[in-house]
């Protein structure tokens, strides 16, 4: 071909995406996929075939191969066990903290636990408690994010994963009205730096972090700042520990709090063959979790999900991959996965891919499935909750969308379902530009799953349009 046809032909190839009115995006930087998913007609599609990076929609992916491989009755269950025997209330021994990577492991399930050990007569523990994190060989990765290795969403999973890592730093009214802060677990042996007053005013208090801010420096936690009184009795979190320092701790001072003792530091080992069940908590049903996970784009349970996906599917415990156990799944749904990258199923990737028709081929085997109203249930709802709480609002309740954001990516992908519609829907921007961008976004989906009456000769009737709720 001569190459001085090459620009017309890239023009012409870029007719179907002009006509859908992309407004200030850019055709090279968007692709989308519209689908009838009652009659299996493709509405609209845009660079389909392009691998791109779907930032936090790739969730979708891991919860509809974990809802494949594991059912949504699914449950991670945290269990102590020791071999030691129990003289009188002392466990004479190691209490072995068996973690099973429970996403949603909180404070309240290891008070629960804590309570189930004393029900079965443990007051003391004469050895250490150790970890057995064999669940997994590895967390998985998520490179390229070593400037925010302090923030939460980053946080990796982990074998004793607990309330997420966080400590909670509670604000509460003293004598005099004075700020008096607590933390959320016990930590006696941190000097607490209290620099914060609560000011005199009456304002709200939506957001803590606004005027409260905590720090852990040279061992030190500081919290420091000028907060209105709404703000007492609401978290402010500080990221402290690596997750298995921060579960010794929790452990050790709710244990001594309680009048227990311990033995000092912490040790990791197998569970013994012989050891038996003092205590055990099951998550929530995995229905409930990827619902979590997805309207609040959760990235610990989401790479937990796929790293737990890779362990139900291992023969040999030792040689876990979770990327092929996912592709399996999408295979044996008949999803074509060329385009497809994993890095560790959460979208908190530079490296993860896959195109809009892919995503879309997810999303219609999902709604033709027997997964269909747990996947659609954990969906954000427009205007509602989640990630979509203040967008689409004048849709509503039919719009269901997983989001995602990363530097360079703005993201839509789920359903649009109204009566006797049923759309899939998916918009992926890839462009350095893609932060400027998340209105034009919002308004090119409704373009989408509305589209505006297509020309027609005078006397011809139009076509039928879908119609807004």
């Amino acid at each position: 071909m001569p190459r001085r046809l090459l620009p017309l032909l890239c023009l012409l190839l870029a007719l179907p995406a002009a006509a859908a009115d992309l407004g200030r995006i850019r055709p090279d930087e968007v692709a989308f996929f519209v689908q009838d998913l009652r009659s299996g007609k493709v509405l609209a599609e845009h660079r389909a075939d392009v691998p791109l990076n779907p930032a936090s929609t790739m969730k979708l992916v891991t919860a509809y191969a974990a809802l494949r491989a594991l059912g949504g009755d699914f449950r991670w269950q945290t269990e102590f066990k020791s071999a030691a025997p129990l003289r009188g209330s002392l466990l004479d021994g190691d209490l072995y903290w068996t973690g099973s990577g429970d996403p949603v492991f909180d404070m309240h399930e290891l008070l629960e636990m804590q309570a189930q050990l004393r029900d079965n007569g443990v007051r003391h523990i004469g050895g250490h408690l150790v970890f057995d994190r064999s669940v997994w060989p590895h967390a998985g990765t998520s490179a390229g994010f070593a400037d925010d290795a302090k923030r939460a969403f980053t946080t990796a999973p982990d074998p004793q994963m607990l309330a997420y890592k966080v400590v909670r730093l509670t604000p509460q009214a003293g004598a005099n009205g004075a700020l008096v802060p607590h933390t959320t677990p016990p930590l006696p042996e941190i000097p607490l730096l209290n620099r914060a007053a609560f000011a005199a005013t009456s304002a709200p208090c939506p957001k803590p972090a606004r005027f409260l801010r905590g720090k852990y420096e040279n061992g030190v936690l500081v919290l420091e700042g000028s907060a209105p009184s709404a703000c007492a009795g609401k978290d402010v979190y500080v990221n402290m520990f690596d997750a298995p320092e921060f579960a010794r701790r929790s452990f050790a001072n709710y244990w001594r709090q309680g009048g227990g003792i311990l033995s000092d530091g912490l040790m990791q080992g197998d569970t013994p063959a012989a050891a038996r069940t003092l205590a055990r908590v099951q998550s929530p049903p995995l229905r409930e979790v990827l619902a979590e996970m997805n309207k609040h784009s959760n990235n610990i349970i989401a790479r937990t999900v796929f790293l737990t996906v890779g362990r139900h599917a291992a023969a040999d415990k030792r040689r876990q991959n979770p990327a092929a156990a996912v592709r399996a799944q999408l295979l044996l749904s008949g999803i074509s996965t060329a385009p497809l990258v994993l890095e560790n199923g959460s979208g908190l990737s530079r490296r993860e891919r896959l195109s809009a028709r892919m995503m879309g081929e997810v999303l219609a085997a999902a709604y033709k499935s027997p997964l269909r109203r747990d996947f659609v249930a954990g969906l954000p709802v427009a205007g509602h909750d989640g990630t979509l709480k203040s967008r689409f609002k004048s849709i509503g309740a039919p719009l269901r969308l997983k989001t995602g954001t990363l530097a360079d990516v703005r993201a839509l992908a789920g359903y649009y379902l109204n009566g006797n519609q049923a759309l899939s829907v998916v918009v992926i921007i890839n462009s350095p530009r893609a932060g400027r961008l998340l209105g034009e976004l919002d308004k090119l989906t409704e373009r989408l799953i509305f589209p505006p009456p297509a020309p027609r000769a005078e006397g011809t009737a139009a076509a039928p349009q879908t119609a807004k709720p």
